[in-house]
């Protein structure tokens, strides 16, 4: 699959754009790769970027916006990145919100200075759990560290997700969320020597943010 991107953006920079915006389309071909991997089972968690330098006619504006909240009921945080002439008014309604629209007033020389700040903003990932170990059988909180907690549409829809075993996950409100950091009451742990992973969900459930991170309980 990446060989297929690579092979795309291959064939892309010799195509030379011109005509009217045509947002939503983009975001239908992006909704069915995330539709197909949502109802094949993996719930992964999806960002979808979306550039212009345009602005959209009343029914393009109008089918991206359709589009845009179609991808949302779908689990992905939508951002939007506007390059010269662009409406912001339109890119702000078509993001989750305006702190998800990027925009680029020098143009498209002034884009590649923008790129670490898109990266950073729209990049959500775990990092570490405190504690690492617990006692079997004991009630707990976790810190979970990591980026980017704050880039949920509503940071109310946060969740902490504990996979227990294969067949068991169980997900938690966090008592305080912080960017870098959430404060996560955890389920306990009735055995020593299991391995519970953690992942974060930032729309409630419906997708999740997988991670290597884990906390083994150990008897006491």
């Amino acid at each position: 699959q990446r060989e297929a991107i690579r092979r795309g953006l291959n064939i892309l920079q010799y195509e030379v754009p011109g005509g009217d915006t045509f947002m939503h389309e983009g975001f239908k071909r992006a909704n069915e790769q995330i539709y197909h991997e949502t109802y094949g089972g993996v719930r992964t968690a999806s960002v979808i970027i979306a550039l212009t330098d345009g602005e959209l006619q009343d029914v393009q504006f109008y089918y991206a916006e359709q589009e845009a909240n179609r991808a949302r009921s779908l689990g992905a945080i939508v951002y939007c990145v506007g390059v010269k002439d662009f409406n912001e008014t339109q890119l702000s309604t078509i993001a989750d919100s305006i702190d998800h629209v990027f925009p680029v007033t020098g143009g498209f020389y002034a884009l590649r200075g923008t790129i670490d700040s898109i990266i950073k903003k729209s990049c959500i990932e775990i990092l570490a759990a405190e504690p690492s170990s617990v006692c079997a059988g004991e009630s707990f909180q976790v810190v979970v560290r990591g980026n980017g907690f704050y880039h949920a549409r509503n940071i109310d829809q946060v969740l902490c997700s504990f996979k227990l075993n294969d067949s068991l996950t169980i997900s938690e409100k966090p008592t305080f969320v912080h960017d870098t950091y959430l404060l996560c009451p955890a389920p306990v742990i009735e055995d020593a020597g299991q391995v519970v992973f953690l992942q974060v969900s930032m729309n409630n459930g419906l997708t999740f943010i997988s991670s290597s991170v884990s906390i083994t309980s150990t008897q006491c």
